[in-house]
């Protein structure tokens, strides 16, 4: 079997490696790395470093660079896409810009999730196209961020077969796990809604429902996720909406004190995320180069992305036919929620198996999240259509759907930005 990775140049590399590595279904497969040339040194210490890893494992695996895209993807069963268009340093123009106008600049949420998948939608139709010429029938697990936005392009616009996957929910049920102090094998956590914008609505310990008792005793304090900072207090809005959000909702439940938060790091010189990472990044691949090192180093703990490996080996296996798994993807609603279109992705529980990806029914949205998850729908469907058609008018409208850009003005003044910061990535919107 040959698996491909697109964006191998990631630091995160070597954690997809280890899960392959880990598990003996993987091994005597095929792992070809990819990235674009001006990523090559670090494409370089990825591979060696991975080679090293699987070395001292002892476990047959052939590692090695594709030179092209063509041959990253020929005769391939699986692509693992996680790319970044524009590298590190557009992800801090996304936090940073938005931060011009009072508003909040992360990633994927916001002003500044809106100029990354305006950038990112684009070369990743380029890329599904490829891989309808050269590996149809090939899966496209995406994690390139974000995740949510670009697997509804790659659906809306090509034919190839493709899963969303996001850490974020399996850290929610490891979360469970360990507040219950038993093993996550005994825990079942139902999720709704759409990438970095889910909630739990239930916990199940052994089949039985513990997630209101759980609410009762105020136990959760925010979800452990290195690039969410923690806000205080959380326990309490958890108990009026019975449900358990994703750590990145605080970014829409307390906009002002995480707009605060991201000015100060500013002002006290530690910088926006981006930056942060930056300097990890740089650190990770002086790390890899050591031909000493021959596993994966425990400064990646710092990159955040917590099972990361663990749920993209628990999916492939699953695809490959290794048995069923019951867990939440980004993928079309096709009907588990009944309040989004049915051609609408959503991130909820799905069952996995060789015959594909199932979601399973929910029904309608509770009415506590129900207005929130609708609109930023709004918000994604029209930024796929925007990014797709190089739409001036669906862009604008899109940002009118975010809850975090208010209003108008702000909106033309940010796809101004995104035409004057990106416009190589973007083209022109008209």
């Amino acid at each position: 079997m040959k698996v491909t990775i697109i964006g191998a140049g990631s630091s995160y590399t070597p954690e997809v490696l280890e899960g392959l590595l880990k598990d003996n279904c993987f091994a005597g497969s095929e792992v070809a790395l990819y990235d674009l040339p001006e990523a090559k040194d670090r494409l370089e210490a990825v591979c060696g470093l991975s080679i090293r890893m699987a070395k001292k494992q002892n476990v047959i695996m052939n590692i090695y660079i594709a030179e092209t895209l063509e041959a990253a993807l020929d005769k391939t069963s699986f692509v693992l896409s996680q790319f970044r268009v524009g590298l590190m340093q557009a992800r801090i123009l996304d936090e940073k810009i938005p931060l011009k106008y009072g508003l909040i600049g992360q990633e994927t949420t916001g002003a500044g999730g809106f100029f990354n998948a305006m950038r990112t939608i684009p070369a990743t139709l380029q890329l599904v196209h490829a891989m309808e010429r050269i590996c149809p029938d090939a899966w496209l697990i995406n994690f390139t961020n974000p995740s949510g936005i670009i697997t509804e392009a790659i659906h809306r616009y090509s034919n190839i077969k493709c899963v969303g996957l996001c850490n974020v929910p399996y850290n929610m049920h490891m979360d469970a796990a360990r507040m219950l102090g038993v093993g996550s094998e005994r825990v079942y956590c139902t999720v709704v809604g759409l990438n970095h914008l889910s909630y739990v609505t239930e916990i199940l310990l052994d089949g039985k429902p513990v997630m209101k008792k759980l609410i009762e005793k105020e136990v959760f304090d925010g979800q452990l996720v290195k690039n969410v900072p923690k806000v205080p207090g959380i326990a309490k809005l958890i108990s009026w909406l019975q449900l358990i959000p994703s750590p990145y909702l605080q970014y829409f439940y307390y906009e002002a004190f995480m707009l605060e938060k991201e000015k100060t790091e500013i002002k006290n010189g530690i910088g926006t995320r981006g930056e942060q990472v930056l300097r990890v990044q740089n650190n990770l691949f002086d790390i890899y180069k050591n031909p000493e090192i021959c596993e994966k180093p425990s400064e990646l703990d710092k990159r955040g992305g917590a099972y990361y490996s663990t749920v993209a080996t628990m999916l492939i296996k699953a695809l490959m036919g290794n048995g069923s798994v019951n867990m939440p993807v980004n993928y079309p609603n096709h009907g588990a929620l009944t309040d989004i279109p049915n051609d609408s992705v959503v991130e909820t529980n799905c069952i996995v198996d060789k015959y594909g990806v199932r979601p399973l029914a929910f029904g309608p949205l509770p009415l506590a999240i129900k207005g929130l998850v609708s609109q930023v729908k709004a918000y994604e469907t029209l930024t796929v259509e925007a990014a797709a058609e190089h739409s001036k008018q669906k862009a604008i409208l899109a940002l009118l759907n975010n809850p975090l850009v208010h209003g108008y003005d702000n909106a033309v003044k940010l796809v101004d930005e995104l035409q004057g910061n990106f416009r190589e990535y973007v083209g022109e919107l008209s």
